[in-house]
Formats: C-alpha cells, structure tokens, sequence
C-alpha cells in the first residue's frame, strides 16, 4: 500500500507545529536528543518554543484510501 510519512515538530504548550529541519534538501532525522544528517554529519538541536523544546510527531497517512474512499 502506498503510505506516506509525515513529522511536525510541536509545542505541547501552545500547540505551534512546524517542519522539521531539512539539510541537504532533505529533512533532518532525529535520535532522540538531537536532529542530524545522515549525509554531512551536522547536528542540530531540537527548535524551542515557549521556553520549551518542541516535540517531533510522526504519523503514517494511506494516500489509496484517502484518494479512492468517495469512489
């Protein structure tokens, strides 16, 4: 099935969602504790809002139901 893989970061006191950082042209992973590129190596922290870091979500969307479920 065709799924596609979506991140924000965001603020679990505001609730403010952004894109993740991108190197490369690509968005940056994440271990954990800091955002890095799998290509060149460079590390990043996680962004802050309200005085807090803001958190990564991930969710898993399948595009087939969604383009075909009114058909």
């Amino acid at each position: 099935m065709p799924r596609v893989r979506e991140q924000h970061l965001v603020c679990s006191a505001c609730g403010r969602t952004r894109d993740p950082p991108e190197c490369h042209g690509k968005a940056m992973e994440f271990d954990g504790n800091v955002f890095f590129c799998p290509a060149c190596a460079r590390e990043m922290p996680a962004p802050e809002c309200c005085q807090r870091p803001m958190r990564l979500r991930a969710k898993v969307r399948d595009i087939r139901k969604e383009l075909f479920q009114n058909l």
